[in-house]
């Protein structure tokens, strides 16, 4: 099954008729609308005026910094105010974005610089010394550069661009910016890779134009919405997806203080507050919203995906819950509201649809797709097959030409020489209604807290352990039906699980690092002697017992979040259905309880009763040594 372009009955004008970079749509509002609200954080608020001059200081200083036309620039921030004035600066000043996860260990970032090879860096003024030996960038929490002096003009900047080689625009109304192409690189994005190796993926101007374009239109987004970002600020799908199209549209971009961001109670009261309009959260986090007592609010629809959606939502809801898919290769690529009068969502599911997991909607118009089967072929109405997909939104590739090659194909179908299509791995069924419904993955891939994991990255830090001769890692589900992460370990002698965890999170971000170990005498294997995952045990937990004051009390907080009626010293948090939003909320009433600074990445690193019990009784004892 092949779609080309837009379906019958969907809105008419999806197509881009110009190509118009991001940084200009958004430059054109602060013409038409100076002074009206862009961005709001816990700290600061920007009118389209500011945001536009700070990013334009920011572009000029990187040109004075000799970046040119496609050289990349590293940028190292929190979701802000902040890092939205660095992307623009970057975009303006022609350069290219990587896009670093501010939670990733240094090794791990390391990585993907050796890799990209940045020429500037950006990032908070009170940021850490980087690990960069180049030009280092820093803005304070408004976006205005830190001790900076320079006030360049026009002139000025063309002065440096053409002492760098650049070229200087010919427009005698230009702000003094190069110019960039479709196909320009606008950002690179760290993913996961399937050898061991961590990826970065190239994408193109043509991608954050054409997303922005589409979902402005097919999620009428207007300059009166109000939008949220809650999604972290490294990745593709934040900019392009959730901040963008609000700010190309003129309308106004919201950002709530990070400490609520996994408290579904205060989220949900800010989300009011703010008079928020549309936004989109992980599944988790959808879900935990869903749940609760809504009044009358703002709030039209809440988009959701990133991870398996389980949940409909309830119809009675005042806003509708609607699950799309999309991944940092291919951008977003469906969307259930698509057309609006056939959407599907949680207001309009039928006792049908209800029997069933949500559909991750129909594809964009102006992408092309088609499910195929093992062989390439393609699969017939309502079987399962794998979804590949082409088109605007698609990424240049990876860093890497033979990763590239592997994954992203030539399409013999497509009408425009070179055109490619990706292959996503993911299993879709095509519902009669068009709507697609996700059904797994082809390979190893998973996503843990909605984000993307690929277990072969994994299982290479596991062998870096001391001590380790074997390892492989598998996704169990836990109570609530979660994917969690396992380590199994061959060794010569027993290791410390947490010693494991706190090795692993020097070299990986936390959703990367399994919340449980199981030893084993050796690995199981298939007859091609690869190892046998399927065969590989699910963790057993311990039977309930009673044990100190500390130990009690951290059962006793982690069992009532679970609502178990008890947690034995061994039961694995995570197992028994715990999530990075449950462990935030522990981390709270611990704090409260013991008296001491308890953390999420506390209970991400010893996730049992009696692990954690013994960190924090020694935390505790800390200062009465020193």
């Amino acid at each position: 099954m092949t779609v080309l372009g837009a379906r019958g009955g969907m809105e008419k004008g999806t197509e881009m008729d110009e190509f118009v970079p991001v940084h200009r749509m958004i430059a054109d509002r602060a013409v038409e609308t100076p002074d009206a609200p862009a961005l709001v954080d816990e700290w600061t608020a920007l009118s389209y005026r500011q945001l536009i001059d700070r990013a334009d200081e920011v572009a000029r200083a990187l040109i004075r910094d000799g970046v040119r036309h496609g050289d990349t620039v590293a940028v190292h921030m929190e979701r802000g105010a902040a890092i939205l004035v660095a992307l623009l600066g970057v975009s303006r000043a022609g350069g290219a974005a990587l896009m670093l996860d501010v939670g990733g260990p240094r090794q791990w970032l390391t990585g993907f610089i050796e890799k990209a090879r940045p020429v500037a860096w950006v990032t908070h003024e009170s940021s850490a010394e980087p690990p960069f030996s180049g030009t280092v960038r820093r803005l304070d929490v408004g976006g205005r550069l830190a001790m900076d002096t320079g006030t360049d003009t026009v002139e000025d900047t063309h002065a440096a661009m053409s002492a760098t080689g650049s070229a200087v625009p010919d427009s005698p109304d230009s702000p003094g910016f190069p110019e960039v192409t479709p196909e320009d690189t606008a950002c690179l994005v760290q993913t996961s890779g399937s050898t061991g190796e961590p990826k970065l993926v190239v994408v193109p101007h043509r991608t954050w134009c054409f997303a922005t374009a589409t979902q402005r239109l097919l999620h009428r987004i207007g300059p009166d919405d109000r939008g949220a970002w809650l999604f972290p600020s490294h990745t593709n799908v934040s900019v392009s997806v959730v901040v963008w199209p609000f700010l190309a549209a003129g309308a106004r971009l919201s950002m709530p203080p990070r400490e609520i961001v996994t408290d579904p109670v205060e989220l949900a009261e800010w989300i009011r507050q703010e008079r928020i309009t549309q936004l989109f959260a992980v599944a988790p986090l959808a879900e935990a919203m869903a749940r609760l007592d809504w009044p009358p609010c703002d709030l039209r629809v809440m988009l959701t995906g990133s991870d398996r959606v389980r949940e409909w939502g309830r119809p009675d809801l005042p806003f509708e819950i609607a699950n799309w898919y999309g991944a940092n290769e291919v951008n977003i690529v469906t969307s259930p509201l698509l057309p609006w009068d056939e959407r599907v969502t949680s207001a309009t599911a039928t006792a049908a649809d209800r029997a069933g997991m949500p559909p991750i909607g129909r594809v964009w118009p102006g992408a092309t797709w088609r499910v195929v089967d093992a062989l390439g072929r393609p699969s017939a109405p309502g079987e399962v097959g794998e979804l590949l997909v082409g088109g605007e939104q698609l990424a240049l590739g990876y860093l890497s030409p033979r990763t590239t090659a592997e994954k992203f194909r030539p399409d013999p179908h497509a009408t425009r020489p070179g055109a490619r299509v990706y292959r996503t791995g993911d299993l879709v069924r095509v519902r009669p209604d068009g709507a697609l419904e996700h059904c797994g993955r082809l390979d190893d891939q998973i996503q843990v807290n909605g984000k993307r994991v690929e277990l072969a990255e994994v299982e290479r830090a596991l062998l870096t352990c001391p001590g380790v001769r074997e390892a492989a890692a598998k996704a169990v589900e836990s109570a609530t039906g979660r994917p969690q992460l396992v380590g199994y370990l061959v060794t010569d002698t027993p290791v410390v699980h947490s010693e494991v965890r706190r090795l692993m999170a020097e070299a990986l971000p936390h959703h990367m690092v399994p919340v449980a170990f199981v030893r084993m005498a050796r690995l199981p294997r298939n007859r091609g002697d690869k190892i046998d995952r399927r065969a590989l045990p699910h963790p057993s937990s311990a039977a309930a017992s009673h044990g100190e004051y500390l130990r009690a009390l951290v059962a006793s907080v982690l069992s009532d979040l679970l609502d178990r009626d008890s947690c034995a010293p061994d039961d694995n948090f995570f197992l028994l259905g715990g999530d990075s939003l449950l462990a935030a909320t522990a981390a709270r009433r611990l704090s409260r309880e013991a008296g001491y600074p308890v953390s999420a990445e506390n209970i991400f690193l010893h996730p049992t009763p009696q692990e954690l019990s013994e960190y924090l009784g020694k935390a505790a004892a800390e200062p009465a040594r020193t």
